[in-house]
């Protein structure tokens, strides 16, 4: 089946994983949309506006990010020993999670801010046994601050900058005040930008209203489709069974692999937080969790002894990608 294919063949995934991301996405292809920019983080504005002519063009850049995000990964998950081998699953998983929501499909801005979070988390797992780590924290605040003005929420994340310190380092009140003036750098730029423009009123709005407050945000107006609930029932059961091996590998893990998977559940629980700031309620919006679900799912993937159940909630996953497409 396709798991163990995975597992001994690592040599041919590589191939598999543009080919299987083709296929997730050729509905996203022959139907490409605009997405809505009104009220949208500045840079994401700024990018959008110039290739809304070209959905295509729109589709395209999303499918080479997300498939660049997916090789990120796996290269954080092996330089980070935080799989205890080696496997292309993790990014499979990673471009299977991003292809759940056919919003993804028109370069949704947590597509953009997916890949700064990524390189955030690397910098931070990076910090772990080195002497002083000032260059490493300037680029996590800094990664964060470029996501969040592609994507506002992202902002959330910061506090996890922090966090990772208290797990990976002993604290050196340097690095946080360094990661602190990494994150303000973009933010001092584009304040400064909207001055110079006499447009800080519309900084304000779509950062402060639209955002934080987002007049269109209510849990009355949450609503799920038939496929959305059968993704979610099986999501629930992966997440499930992905605990049970959590809990195992932090057991057996070493210092530095539980600080990592540590690491990686705060940033599970901020991707949940994030969604309060979000603009409004809705599902793609909480695919910052796929970044840490494909690493605890892929784990269970590899290592449970029921390899049947795994490729069965797999494929079931696969098939809930072509459900949601066709039935919404």
């Amino acid at each position: 089946m396709l798991i163990g294919f995975i597992k001994h063949n690592r040599a041919v995934s590589i191939v598999l994983l543009p080919i299987a991301l083709i296929c997730l996405w050729g509905y996203g292809f022959f139907h490409p949309v605009v997405p809505l920019t009104g009220h949208a983080a500045p840079l994401y504005k700024l990018l959008i506006s110039g290739i809304t002519p070209y959905p295509f063009l729109l589709t395209l850049i999303s499918f080479i990010l997300i498939f660049c995000e997916a090789m990120l990964i796996n290269y954080i998950v092996e330089k980070n020993e935080i799989i205890d081998t080696k496997t292309y699953l993790p990014a499979l998983v990673y471009i299977v999670l991003m292809s759940l929501q056919p919003e993804m499909f028109s370069l949704h801005p947590i597509v953009i801010a997916n890949l700064f979070m990524l390189l955030a988390v690397h910098m931070l797992m990076q910090t772990y046994r080195r002497e002083t780590a000032y260059a490493q924290a300037f680029d996590a605040g800094f990664f964060i601050s470029l996501a969040s003005l592609f994507y506002i929420p992202s902002i959330v994340f910061v506090l996890l900058i922090w966090i990772g310190f208290v797990i990976i380092r002993p604290f050196i009140w340097r690095e946080w005040v360094i990661s602190f003036m990494g994150l303000l750098l973009p933010l001092v730029y584009l304040v400064f930008y909207y001055f110079w423009i006499d447009k800080l009123d519309t900084l304000e709005y779509d950062v402060i209203y639209y955002t934080l407050i987002a007049p269109r945000k209510s849990f009355k107006a949450l609503s799920f489709s038939f496929a959305d609930y059968i993704q979610i029932g099986i999501l629930l059961l992966a997440a499930f069974f992905s605990a049970g091996r959590f809990f195992t590998d932090l057991g057996k893990s070493t210092v530095r692999s539980r600080g990592n998977l540590l690491l990686t559940v705060y940033f599970f629980i901020f991707s949940v937080i994030s969604i309060i700031v979000a603009p409004e309620y809705s599902i793609p919006y909480l695919s910052f969790l796929s970044i840490p679900f494909s690493i605890f799912f892929s784990s269970y993937l590899l290592f449970t002894r029921k390899e049947w159940l795994a490729e069965l909630i797999f494929l079931l996953l696969i098939i809930s990608v072509f459900i949601n497409q066709f039935i919404n």
